[in-house]
């Protein structure tokens, strides 16, 4: 740009020096047309790109990696000689970032549409954005910038394998008829008591009959059947963050680990830790949306040195997840309360082979040899 206004001053002089040796109609007309060309470009340059409006979407191509379309529309008359975008790329999970710059040029009352291919070096949630357009003059003499903003989502999942993997006990995959005496229950077909009334108790629970011959309120106490359910746990610790190939590992892991239970029809529930508060996150999986949703929230959440699982209630747990698979690249601290007597598994990253501690089972893998580190396990 600069070589250009060099360059176009360098002919406004010439054409000077030329008339002021000729002094005809002819260079006169020359001096001008350089002149008022440049200030004609400067002049347009300021009238146009006011209303540009921009808008991110998923492209219909279908390639290996996420096609996204940007649309810029210009809603004035005045044309757009050149618009220039930065396009920003940043994998939430993994911290990388790419860029890609892309050049339209929407005429009066029109839009301009581009395709471009994300570049997904790992798995994760990655936010598309732009910021600011870049506008030239019709002679690429002078740029202003615009406010031009649009952000957009997607999500790029982790390749998933078959884990070969068996269970501990045919129990697990199926509905348990244990009955908790630690909480209370709903069935009507299980009274585990009787006992007196007191204020909160539901009316349906109360028991008329013997209230009656009694003369006083007496409720029945009903068992809570206790079902077999997995809690599979990503643990982010922090010391994976520099190495988005072991987030790569651990995240193909956890989706893997979550697909096969839920082909063999598992109660699943999963935990992740919050980016921002570093609490737990606990989401029970019923179907497709279910685990869609999850994904674009976990594959979102960057690896930090924040124990995010200290807060899982306790008696919540011990009732609802009797088994836990932790998969991530460090034993998260408090795992003792984690565990609490539920069958435990940790499937650690950076590690090899397998080993029982305290109850609680290890199981070791490498980046680029997880699915043979982990066939044939037991959970």
């Amino acid at each position: 740009m600069i070589k250009r206004r060099i360059a176009c001053i360098l002919l406004i002089l010439s054409a000077f020096i030329l008339y002021f040796f000729a002094n005809d109609t002819v260079t006169l007309a020359l001096l001008l047309a350089l002149i008022v060309m440049p200030a004609a470009s400067i002049g347009l340059l300021a009238l146009s790109g006011k209303e540009l409006k921009l808008n991110l979407t998923d492209s219909d191509i279908v390639t290996e990696k996420p096609v996204m379309k940007l649309t810029l529309e210009n809603p004035g008359l005045v044309p757009v000689a050149l618009t220039e975008l930065e396009v920003n790329c940043e994998n939430l999970r993994t911290g990388e970032t790419d860029s890609t710059t892309i050049q339209l040029s929407p005429g009066p009352k029109s839009k301009k549409e581009m395709d471009f291919e994300v570049q997904s070096g790992h798995a994760g949630r990655y936010k598309i954005s732009v910021s600011n357009a870049v506008i030239m003059d019709p002679l690429m003499l002078w740029s202003k910038e615009v406010r031009c903003d649009g952000t957009k989502y997607i999500t790029v999942m982790p390749e998933l394998y078959e884990m070969h993997m068996s269970y501990a006990t045919d129990a697990a995959l199926l509905e348990n008829n244990r009955v908790s005496d630690a909480r209370r229950g709903e069935d009507p077909g299980d009274v585990r008591g009787i006992r007196e009334y007191v204020a909160g108790d539901p009316v349906r629970n109360i028991h008329w009959k013997l209230s009656e011959k009694v003369d006083k309120l007496l409720v029945k106490e009903l068992g809570t059947p206790i079902a077999e359910q997995f809690l599979v746990i990503l643990g982010n610790s922090g010391d994976k963050s520099n190495d988005p190939e072991a987030l790569e590992a651990i995240a193909s892991v956890f989706a893997s680990l979550i697909e096969t239970l839920r082909q063999d029809h598992v109660s699943l529930t999963i935990a992740w830790s919050d980016a921002l508060t570093g609490r737990a996150v606990i989401k029970k999986i019923n179907d497709e949306e279910d685990l869609k949703t999850a994904a674009d929230e976990y594959l979102a959440a960057p690896a930090s040195a924040q124990g995010a699982f200290a807060n899982i209630d306790r008696d919540l747990a011990d009732e609802k997840y009797p088994h836990i698979i932790i998969v991530g690249g460090k034993i998260p601290t408090g795992l003792e309360a984690i565990a609490n007597g539920s069958n435990v598994t940790v499937l650690l990253n950076g590690s090899s082979g397998s080993a029982t501690e305290n109850n609680v089972k290890l199981i070791g893998f490498e980046n680029k040899t997880f699915v043979e580190d982990l066939a044939g396990m037991v959970v």
